[in-house]
């Protein structure tokens, strides 16, 4: 997106809140930040900010929620700022291991030459290719990532970066600010994932879409 239009976001989130039947924030004066903050992604740069949001919250035993996200990285005489569109869990369903996956760069090979983890598998070669997996517990995570149908829906939508925690999990396509009907694609997907990771479902039925990035 040439440039971010926050009117133009606030109606785009607000038709999403409609159609999934939750609550629409302008701000985040809900407090969401303070969940995000052991996250990679969230600890990057500076003037970080979460406007507008979409929340929809079950019971105790978690909510979910959708965001733009921006932060700002400077370096010498100049500025970057990034935006994104984020899908977040907080689920006492979950137990996820502490873990990093994202489309893996040039830079990446560069730092795994030199011993910078990154959790491939014999099984799933592509998956292992495109993308940089690290994280704490490697056992762990190799449990909740060995399913061949979650391999191949990466494998074939190479762009999605995810991070995990106990109950906590994001989705998100690095510097990619959704238009509405890829906001609710994003929540569905990252519902479908919840649910396979919860143990809700013994198979994953990803649905295969590709984002103009």
């Amino acid at each position: 997106m040439a440039r971010y239009k926050i009117d133009q976001r606030i109606d785009e989130f607000e038709a999403c809140a409609s159609a999934l039947e939750w609550s629409y924030k302008k701000d985040d004066d809900w407090g969401m930040i303070k969940w995000l903050l052991d996250f990679k992604l969230f600890r990057q740069g500076h003037r970080q900010k979460i406007t507008p949001l979409i929340i929809h919250e079950t019971d105790d035993l978690g909510f979910t929620c959708s965001f733009d996200y921006c932060y700002t990285i400077s370096s010498n005489n100049s500025s970057h700022t990034y935006r994104q569109t984020v899908y977040f869990r907080y689920s006492k369903a979950l137990a996820l291991p502490h873990f990093v996956m994202v489309p893996e760069k040039w830079y990446h090979r560069i730092g795994t030459y030199f011993g910078m983890q990154d959790i491939n598998f014999v099984q799933y070669p592509t998956f292992s290719k495109n993308y940089l997996l690290r994280g704490e517990d490697e056992d762990y995570i190799r449990y909740h990532f060995d399913n061949p149908d979650m391999v191949r829906y990466f494998d074939s939508q190479g762009f999605y970066s995810m991070e995990g925690m106990n109950y906590l999990m994001i989705l998100y396509v690095h510097n990619v600010v959704m238009p509405r009907q890829q906001i609710l694609q994003l929540v569905n997907i990252g519902n479908t994932l919840h649910n396979f990771f919860a143990g809700k479902t013994p198979g994953i039925d990803l649905p295969e879409y590709k984002y103009p990035i």
